[in-house]
């Protein structure tokens, strides 16, 4: 296996970024399509028809998103799947950045992603899945996963009326600062811009979400009226749930400046603890899940 690997390809001629035609979910699909060709088949191997028996239990990694199209493929070759998974690092296009996630028998897997395409495509990827058959061979799994960015309802906005804004902070932020009360419209229709600015999540439904390190956001009409509209976020699954007059809406995906934003349009200088790891990292945690065979999901 001594193939020179292939010359580099710009991320725009990879996917649809040069073709924004389309609903996004048809973008989506042609996008998953278009990354599976991407995939290089080692030396000798053999495309199967359809999905071949695989070791039992072996777990496999999936978007956890509401909203993705698939492309997937099989192959079959000689080898052992360690090697192999390391001689497709060797050769695929340099444009993807990949990450090891699965790296133990029965089977070894390689996740490459692309650039989102901003407000069409938050997530582009391919699994490349390794799996050692015990009889000298391994049968390969390609899946191209692309989730789509689906339309925020136009009711779910924050009014006009809101003149008051309550923050209050969640997660290990230093001091344990009281919350702020903010009457300054100014400042308070553009933190409800903010909001209004984020897309839905495409975050799956099953995956656990705690609070992690954020703010609650109160916006009242007048001081001391009942709340319209409450922000609660970002989620350590990296939402912000909203709600309007105690209504539950769709979950909404902030970005990772969403933190520092608000703390600068509030004008407020928190600051976060250091001595707590694991919940300092981006806000948008991997949207990935591992799953058996079976659909049982083992861990979000």
């Amino acid at each position: 296996m001594t193939s020179a690997p292939p010359a580099a390809k710009s991320t725009a001629t990879l996917g649809v970024t040069s073709q924004p035609s389309g609903t996004p979910e048809q973008r989506a699909a042609a996008d998953a399509r278009a990354i599976l060709r991407e995939f290089v088949p080692p030396p000798g191997a053999v495309r199967l028809a359809s999905r071949p028996a695989l070791p039992g239990n072996s777990p496999v990694m999936g978007l956890n998103s509401t909203d993705q199209a698939d492309a997937v493929g099989y192959w079959r070759v000689s080898g052992a799947a360690t090697a192999l998974r390391e001689w497709e690092k060797a050769h695929i296009s340099r444009s993807f950045a990949w990450q090891d996630v699965i790296t133990g028998p029965p089977s070894w897997n390689t996740v490459y992603s692309l650039p989102a395409v901003p407000g069409v495509l938050p997530t582009r990827e391919m699994n490349v899945q390794f799996y050692d058959t015990g009889r000298g061979t391994t049968v390969i799994m390609a899946d191209a996963m692309v989730s789509w960015q689906p339309p925020r309802p136009a009711s779910e906005v924050i009014p006009a009326s809101v003149t008051v804004v309550t923050i209050a902070a969640s997660g290990p932020w230093q001091g344990n600062p009281a919350p702020v009360t903010i009457t300054s419209v100014p400042v308070v229709r553009r933190l409800a811009a903010l909001v209004n600015g984020l897309p839905l999540s495409t975050v799956g439904k099953g995956v656990p979400c705690f609070m992690g390190v954020g703010f609650t956001l109160t916006f009242r009409a007048a001081v001391g009226g009942p709340a319209i509209a409450v922000a609660v976020g970002p989620a350590e699954c990296g939402v912000v749930h909203l709600t309007l007059n105690g209504k539950d809406e769709p979950d909404l995906q902030p970005p990772g400046s969403y933190r520092a934003t608000v703390l600068k349009i509030a004008g407020l200088h928190w600051t976060l603890l250091s001595n707590r790891p694991g919940l300092l990292g981006p806000l948008r945690v991997s949207s990935r899940g591992i799953f058996t065979r079976n659909g049982t999901t083992e861990r979000g």
